[in-house]
């Protein structure tokens, strides 16, 4: 998307840079650690942590030299939950696909060339999921990234990639546009996709799309993860891909039965 300069805020810009500083890894930091991720001198960062610890979304650690994000931060997120009309009725159906399968289940969205965990239901059986709502993970290296972006046209997808400084995880993580480009072309109108320590060597998952009836867009995936061996590989990709697959669909009719817009 083009814009025009003269209608930035440069603070504004910085202050969410700030609040996106912080991850599972980067729980805590210190001004000088928050300068140099957001590129500003320490006498910046520190307004501008002072400024969000006011507005209550950064609170001081307990030696009260360190921030970390404040529970506002959620109001944020929720209040963009909320609006998607997702959350609630994929509750009882990624339940039941927990109880299905006895692995975690995940509901994920893309955000740019992010995937984001929205929702998740803890597994049953003895592999307990560390993903948790919030985490990102970088779209063109998952399977449920590629699901997600293969709804976009090859003009759209390199354009969000434009300028993208490439990383790898695995022998199969497209390192280049137009490695992303061909696998899109392999994956798209594909019912599942499958991984099988694609992104994380040691886990696998199953992704399926769940799709607004209305347009046939793709607004989000369910999925679901153990370690690789949990299942031998064919029951992966055939009981537990089909439960899946079953799950994405229920949740697809759903959403169009409770709101029309879907």
């Amino acid at each position: 998307m083009e814009t025009d300069d003269r209608y930035i805020v440069p603070g504004l810009v910085r202050g969410l840079a700030a609040l996106q500083a912080f991850s599972n890894e980067k729980k805590e930091l210190s001004v000088s650690e928050l300068a140099d991720i957001i590129g500003s001198n320490r006498s910046s960062a520190f307004r501008i942590a002072y400024t969000l610890e006011h507005c209550g979304y950064l609170h001081k650690s307990g030696d009260s030299r360190r921030y970390a994000l404040d529970s506002k931060v959620l109001d944020l997120g929720f209040t963009y939950l909320s609006s998607l009309d997702l959350l609630e009725p994929s509750r009882p159906v990624l339940a039941r696909l927990r109880d299905d399968t006895s692995l975690a289940c995940h509901l994920v969205i893309r955000q740019g060339r992010d995937i984001v965990f929205v929702d998740r239901c803890q597994a049953t059986g003895p592999f307990t999921s560390t993903v948790g709502i919030g985490t990102r993970w970088p779209a063109h290296a998952t399977v449920t990234g590629q699901q997600l972006l293969s709804d976009l046209t090859d003009e759209a997808i390199r354009e969000l990639y434009r300028d993208y400084q490439w990383e790898t995880f695995t022998e199969g993580t497209p390192g280049s546009m137009e490695q992303l480009i061909a696998r899109i072309h392999q994956v798209r109108g594909l019912p599942a996709l499958i991984s099988w320590g694609y992104f994380n060597p040691g886990m696998a998952a199953c992704a399926s799309p769940i799709y607004r009836l209305s347009d046939n867009a793709m607004i989000a995936s369910v999925s679901v993860s153990c370690p690789v061996g949990a299942f031998p590989r064919d029951e992966f990709e055939g009981r537990i891909k089909d439960a899946v697959v079953t799950a994405s669909q229920v949740l697809s009719r759903t959403l169009s039965i409770n709101n029309p817009q879907f």
